[in-house]
């Protein structure tokens, strides 16, 4: 019963040390594993984004990083053609990008499968494109931002707090929407679509809303990253390997699951800066090929993999059942 009851609380024990070790990192972390962990926690973001419209709702959005590219410039444009504060252009920012998910979700969300999400990619390209020949956007050529003041330990702090606390918010934000009557029609959508529907579930009206929570989530990470690098370009900014990058960390961790998109960015950015570091020519390479090995050993994602030998293990009797 001992036993029991201490692998019932193991993994809420240690998501609570985690929790505090990332709490606590800029006082006894350096400040290159700063930045690496705010790289993290924004894929994080970015994989638990993409998680809410694909794993959830069962639209594949390979070109969600255009909510991304639509926060960062919103935050962009607005600090330096405005003079609006960081404070009141990131929440802008989030407000523009779930707002542009509406508007193209109403036409967009009635595709489905490859269709989708080909057409997401399609809009990214479009809208880095036009954000490329606008002039307020600074074109081709880029926009710098204002560079924030303080010193090099207190603006990575800033910033790894800020970046820590949205993907403290987006995961609560998907915790909640799993266990409440949106989370299950969201879900009734992905396994059957003509089921809910006849079940009087308006699905038009739930995959716009799921995509722009999403959006909205996404769209902050993006003004944050633009603050944070404080120089902005349509190539980046609007880079498709960001959302392939984030669609293989959902994937990695398990999609549909609260926190498996972050598990994932978490496991995939410290494997992507021990193999940059190790194997600099062939890092890109090394990454693929332990994409395709996960994907065909463990398809449904670490989480559902461990759940899965834990139920293995219990049914051989080499676990306590209680």
């Amino acid at each position: 019963m001992k036993a029991k009851s201490l692998a019932q609380w193991l993994p809420a024990v240690l998501l609570v040390a985690a929790a505090i070790f990332l709490a606590l990192g800029p006082f006894f972390l350096k400040g290159y594993w700063i930045r690496v962990l705010t790289s993290m926690f924004m894929f994080a973001v970015v994989a638990e984004g993409i998680n809410l419209i694909a794993g959830y709702t069962g639209y594949p959005a390979f070109g969600n990083v255009v909510f991304f590219g639509v926060g960062a410039y919103t935050v962009a444009i607005l600090m330096t053609r405005a003079g609006l504060p960081f404070a009141v252009s990131l929440v802008a920012a989030g407000v523009v990008a779930a707002l542009f998910a509406v508007v193209l979700g109403f036409p967009i969300l009635r595709l489905s499968g490859h269709y989708f999400a080909i057409a997401t990619i399609g809009v990214n390209i479009a809208t880095r494109e036009i954000v490329t020949n606008l002039d307020v956007t600074g074109g081709g050529h880029g926009i710098a931002l204002p560079v924030a003041q303080g010193s090099p330990a207190v603006l990575y702090g800033f910033f790894y707090y800020l970046m820590f606390l949205l993907m403290v918010a987006t995961v609560a934000a998907t915790w909640w929407i799993s266990r409440n009557p949106f989370g299950f029609a969201l879900r009734a959508i992905r396994d059957e679509k003509d089921a809910a529907e006849v079940m009087g579930i308006d699905t038009t009206v739930y995959k716009v809303a799921a995509w722009a929570v999403s959006a909205l989530f996404t769209g902050l990470a993006g003004g944050i990253y633009a603050y944070w690098m404080s120089f902005l370009e349509p190539a980046y900014a609007f880079d498709v390997t960001i959302s392939v990058k984030g669609f293989a960390m959902m994937l990695m961790g398990g999609l549909g699951t609260v926190t498996g998109p972050v598990l994932g960015a978490f496991f995939l950015e410290l494997l992507s800066e021990v193999v940059w570091g190790s194997f600099l020519n062939l890092h890109l390479l090394i990454l693929g090929l332990f994409i395709i090995l996960v994907v065909i050993f463990m398809p449904r994602g670490l989480l559902n993999w461990l759940n899965g030998w834990r139920l293995l293990r219990k049914s051989l009797g080499l676990e306590q059942r209680g």
